[in-house]
């Protein structure tokens, strides 16, 4: 194929992308016309090689199209490879975070911490990753598609694989959970009634959801979450997860919660509260409360009255105390039985590291006389004491340790800590932070009280 020579030739443009390619064809001399295999010469002078579009062309020479720039060829685009992904048929995302209602009220039946499947039940769907398609340019560039990328089966315990090796079913009735993409499911105690004296004490090896009231005298124990949607009276809660009250507590001076993890609760009175996570309620009432993270008060309404509430990272509440005046101590900071306690753990800890640095000078020592006197000190009863005594001494050190940098992260976690009133705080309170207490003589609104080296500040809280 040749290309006519003409005073104006046609002009041929590719786009920055490759992906498309214009043609302009100018007013031919009288008598003179373009041929389809002229054009193609061009493109092909012009590296167009894909995606031509004859037809195109045919039109442009049969209608006479000149001046005009017209698409005369396309790419073929790159289509991506879709990798594998699992559909899950539960909620792997809920809240374990009430939710503020528009009037300022605290919603305590929007936390979820149970996701319940039945036996049979599919909880997850495989679908197989989708292979890309190559593209090209038009002018024959091969563009490369992502190549998909297939996933791992589901690990965890609980469920199964079913024979077309995409589908996954729950093992049991129970809850669900997924952390770190590994899926467990286990069993829940669940109790539709009250927890009382028919029901007998819990103790229970995974999560318990209570549907109705703990009564007085009953004890709820769980290695899992204790959910309890109506009140709980004097009785005893205890778990290795979160606790949540979605009716509250009326404790009767005799209650106990316990709690590795977090608690959730409409209010509390008159109840003994170890909460080693943070703590968010609506009120608490003649409590006994310690906290290791924060509390946090933030219903329209609430407030702390009466007994002693620690936490080490910081307390807030809309109200301290009352107009009654009624004794509250808040306090917040490092405790000084904690700095008490790592002074101790600081000489246990030396103390064994010396009796090790003189044991193992005796075991030396047996090495050096073995090897002075040629004899085989192995199974010498006194060195196989100072083994024993070794290894004693490396345990103790160790467990103390590890309870040592736990005291010393309370210690870092406490700075800064301050509280909070963000409404009102009334005479009869104390608030002390770290080794400091100051006392309320008159009634203040929105204060915060911080720590200045000596001394508790009391700043107001701007709007």
């Amino acid at each position: 194929m040749t290309i006519t020579k003409r005073e104006v030739q046609p002009k041929a443009r590719i786009t920055y992308d490759e992906m498309e390619a214009f043609l302009t064809l100018p007013v031919p001399k009288e008598g003179e016309e373009y041929t389809l295999e002229e054009l193609l010469a061009l493109l092909e002078k012009n590296q167009i090689r894909h995606g031509i579009e004859q037809e195109t062309l045919r039109k442009m020479l049969r209608e006479r199209i000149y001046n005009k720039e017209v698409c005369i060829a396309v790419g073929t685009p790159v289509v991506d490879g879709i990798d594998g992904h699992f559909d899950y048929h539960f909620n792997n995302n809920f809240s374990k975070k009430p939710k503020i209602r528009p009037d300022g009220s605290v919603d305590y039946w929007s936390i979820n911490m149970v996701e319940p499947v039945e036996k049979g039940q599919v909880i997850a769907i495989y679908k197989p990753p989708v292979p890309g398609e190559d593209g090209m340019t038009v002018k024959g560039r091969p563009l490369p598609a992502k190549r998909a990328r297939e996933l791992p089966p589901l690990k965890g315990r609980g469920f199964t694989r079913q024979e077309d090796g995409n589908t996954y079913t729950s093992n049991m009735d129970g809850k669900i959970d997924m952390e770190n993409d590994r899926i467990t499911i286990s069993q829940v105690y669940e109790i539709f009634g009250n927890a009382d004296l028919s029901v007998g004490n819990i103790n229970f090896v995974g999560d318990v959801v209570v549907h109705g009231n703990v009564t007085a005298g009953a004890s709820v124990r769980a290695t899992g979450t204790v959910t309890i949607d109506g009140v709980v009276e004097s009785a005893d809660i205890t778990a290795d997860g979160d606790i949540v009250l979605r009716s509250g507590m009326l404790g009767g001076s005799k209650a106990v919660l316990t709690t590795k993890a977090n608690l959730y609760a409409k209010f509390v009175e008159y109840a003994k509260v170890d909460v080693r996570g943070s703590i968010e309620a609506d009120a608490f009432v003649g409590c006994e409360i310690t906290c290791g993270d924060e509390i946090v008060l933030n219903g329209k309404k609430s407030r702390i009255i009466g007994g002693n509430v620690f936490a080490v990272r910081g307390i807030e509440a809309l109200v301290l105390g009352s107009p009654g005046e009624v004794a509250t101590s808040i306090r917040v900071g490092v405790r000084e039985e904690v700095l008490h306690q790592i002074k101790e753990l600081e000489k246990k800890v030396e103390t064994h590291q010396e009796n090790i640095t003189k044991i193992e000078a005796g075991l030396a020592n047996f090495e050096r006389l073995g090897k002075e006197r040629g004899i085989d000190y192995k199974d010498d009863p006194r060195r196989t004491e100072l083994l024993r005594v070794k290894i004693q001494e490396i345990a103790a050190m160790a467990a103390e340790k590890t309870e040592l940098e736990g005291l010393q992260r309370e210690v870092e976690e406490a700075q800064n800590a301050s509280v909070k009133a963000q409404k009102a705080v009334y005479p009869g309170v104390s608030i002390g932070i770290d080794e400091l207490k100051i006392s309320v003589q008159d009634m203040q609104e929105r204060v915060q009280f911080v720590k200045s080296v000596d001394k508790i500040l009391m700043m107001r809280i701007e709007e």
